[in-house]
């Protein structure tokens, strides 16, 4: 009779033990450092190069037709080169674009961006 009570406590340790994760959320598991948040730029790169790979390893395992994947990997590559040139980035109209992407005055001469 004893086993049967202590076999039953260590299954009921070993349950919570494993369930815990899933009713406990971890504040730490929310927390995102800033250094790891990326730009609206960055996002689409990152999405347009994904979009690439994507097509270049279905068309291995023969899921795309070479004429299909042509025309996707032009579509998505003229994406990625947009989102790599920072299509829509800040320029002064002196200086021309800025690396800066969230610029309000040219870091060149200091006069205001528009747009």
């Amino acid at each position: 009779m004893t086993a049967l009570f202590v076999g039953t406590a260590l299954a009921l340790v070993a349950l919570t033990f494993v369930l815990y994760p899933l009713f406990v959320s971890s504040p730490l598991a929310i927390y995102t450092p800033p250094d790891t948040l990326l730009s609206a730029t960055d996002t689409r790169r990152n999405a347009a190069i994904e979009a690439l790979r994507e097509i270049e390893f279905d068309r291995e395992t023969g899921k795309l037709s070479d004429s299909d994947c042509e025309a996707l990997r032009n579509t998505y590559m003229q994406r990625a080169v947009e989102a790599m040139r920072g299509g829509g980035a800040p320029a002064c109209a002196r200086c021309g674009p800025r690396p800066e992407h969230d610029a309000l005055f040219c870091s060149n001469c200091g006069a205001p961006i528009a747009g």
